[in-house]
């Protein structure tokens, strides 16, 4: 069963907001908003860069969500001084691994 993934990467213009944006998102953010949304992952990669991964259940569900995704991230570049780019792609279950 393939995963249809939004992958939002952001890039700070001063790393120490990073910290304060994501307590802002930890406190405002709900992902229940999202139809078919089936996991949020987040990532702080650098000091000034982060990525979040948003699996859908379906393709339709992926591109119904990424106007409001969007929306909401113009709002949060706004806020803390960054830049968010967003690619799609989809998440082949085979091919990843946990132990």
């Amino acid at each position: 069963v393939l995963m249809f993934c939004i992958f939002s990467n952001v890039r700070y213009s001063n790393p120490k907001l990073m910290h304060i944006g994501h307590q802002y998102m930890a406190q405002t953010f709900d992902p229940k908003q999202f139809n078919g949304l089936l996991e949020l992952q987040t990532f702080h990669i650098s000091p000034d860069k982060g990525l979040g991964i948003f699996t859908f259940d379906n393709q339709e569900n992926m591109a119904k969500n990424l106007p409001n995704l969007k929306d909401f991230n113009k709002d949060y570049e706004d806020r803390f001084s960054c830049k968010i780019t967003v690619d799609t792609g989809i998440l082949n279950p085979e091919l990843s691994y946990k132990a």
